[in-house]
């Protein structure tokens, strides 16, 4: 029986054995309130924040091992594709339209239904205080777990040469925890606001593609079992270049401001490299969000 109350469980939320709760006590309702201030103060500020040692060892050497049993089943692909992963969308813009820029990826992912249910990743994701957390630090009532069946909770692998380039996230933010640090290389690095409701700023995404943005790019430094709250549906981010023998391997928990959300069709086929019937039926969307920007 024991091994039944390790099972993912949105109805149950104990997070002792896996967050270190003596520094982020994210289940005391009033500890959990006043460090998600900080938190939010901060990533208004700099748009990212990260916060390190959030996994005990244990739990970040179990999802280690999860995703070591998956990764030889992941495809690492070598495509090409734009900011935006929108094939469709783009067939129809200007070709000096900087949306249509091609760049190089080289990377796989473990998706949401490889990873166990009853894995610290999974436990996690769907944890109660963990989703109340979160929706606190990014100034939301609720958060919601994506309905999609690959999207949500996956692991990007980036192998020694991988990269993952230019690029907006579809959901406003995203909680990342770095599993498998690469020997170098792998340094994540964004550009805050570069776009906002309504405003593509096709302008400035140009120079960034160009190269001719380097004063506002940042960066930040993440170790093994730090936790990263990120801003990355305004924000244009990209991990360079792996270097070294070792992969760079990290957990992606994707969050909506509403449930059912599924991810384009178009955008899942480009970068997971596959569907389900689930995308098929929700093909029908809107191509754009209630901001205005591509999805």
């Amino acid at each position: 029986m024991a091994a039944i109350t390790t099972l993912a469980d949105p109805e149950a939320g104990t997070l002792d054995d896996l967050v270190d709760a003596s520094r982020y006590p994210i289940d005391r309702p009033h500890a959990a309130t006043e460090l998600a201030a900080d938190v939010a103060m901060r990533l208004r500020a700099d748009g990212a924040v990260t916060l390190p040692g959030f996994l005990r060892p244990a739990a970040l050497a179990a999802i280690r091992s999860d995703l070591d049993a998956a990764v030889p089943h992941v495809a690492i692909r070598r495509h090409e594709a734009s900011v935006y992963h929108r094939g469709a969308l783009e067939a129809e813009l200007a070709v000096d339209d900087p949306r249509r820029v091609r760049q190089t990826w080289f990377a796989g992912h473990v998706t949401r239904d490889m990873i166990p249910v009853y894995s610290p990743a999974h436990r996690l994701y769907v944890s109660p205080w963990f989703k109340q957390f979160i929706a606190a630090c990014v100034g939301r009532e609720r958060v919601f777990e994506y309905a999609d069946p690959i999207a949500g909770l996956v692991a990007t692998i980036l192998p020694p040469g991988g990269e993952y380039p230019w690029h907006y996230d579809t959901n406003e933010f995203v909680v990342t925890i770095m599993i498998r640090e690469p020997e170098s290389g792998g340094r994540f690095e964004y550009v805050k606001d570069l776009r906002r409701p309504g405003d593509e700023n096709l302008a400035g995404l140009g120079r960034v593609l160009d190269g001719r943005g380097d004063e506002g790019i940042k960066h930040s430094d993440v170790g093994a079992g730090d936790l990263q709250l990120f801003l990355g549906r305004y924000s244009l981010h990209r991990v360079t270049q792996v270097m070294g023998e070792r992969a760079r391997h990290v957990l992606v928990l994707s969050y909506a401001d509403r449930p059912g959300v599924i991810g384009p069709l178009d955008r899942t086929r480009s970068v997971y490299g596959r569907v389900t019937e689930a995308h098929l039926v929700a093909a029908e969307a809107a191509a754009t969000g209630p901001d205005g920007l591509v999805l």
